[in-house]
């Protein structure tokens, strides 16, 4: 069983999806099985967020990394672009702005800090009870 996971992306519009792909085959490494499908679905949703924004803001290469932390799996995603990923409000017509008040909402707790030339966006998400414990 591995204690972590990770895997670098290109910057391009196919790495959101196969971020979900990563993420979805390591997770029954970190986590004992049975993986609660609730938690796999959450970590698609967060992984596919936060890729998405690191390709909009134009990173050549996008850095995933997970790993189980007591009782909860942590997330990181690392770029090289510059700006400062901030919740907006969108309006009901508004095709983004949606994905960290998404993130906010699914994680117990989420947050950025500066790496490099770029930043490193972390979530964490709660591991149900016995998922852990083998």
């Amino acid at each position: 069983m591995a204690d972590t996971a990770e895997q670098l992306f290109a910057g391009d519009a196919r790495s959101p999806a196969a971020a979900r792909g990563f993420v979805r085959g390591m997770l029954g490494d970190i986590v004992h099985e049975p993986v609660p499908s609730s938690l796999c679905d959450d970590l698609e949703l967060v992984v596919s967020e936060l890729v998405t924004n690191a390709v909009r803001a134009g990173s050549p290469s996008i850095g995933v990394s997970m790993a189980l932390e007591g009782d909860r799996l942590v997330l990181r995603v690392s770029d090289e672009a510059g700006g400062w990923p901030e919740p907006r409000d969108a309006d009901v017509y508004d095709t983004g702005g949606r994905g960290l008040p998404l993130v906010s909402a699914i994680s117990a707790s989420w947050g950025v800090r500066l790496s490099g030339t770029g930043k490193v966006v972390w979530a964490e998400l709660l591991v149900p009870p016995g998922a852990t414990t083998g």
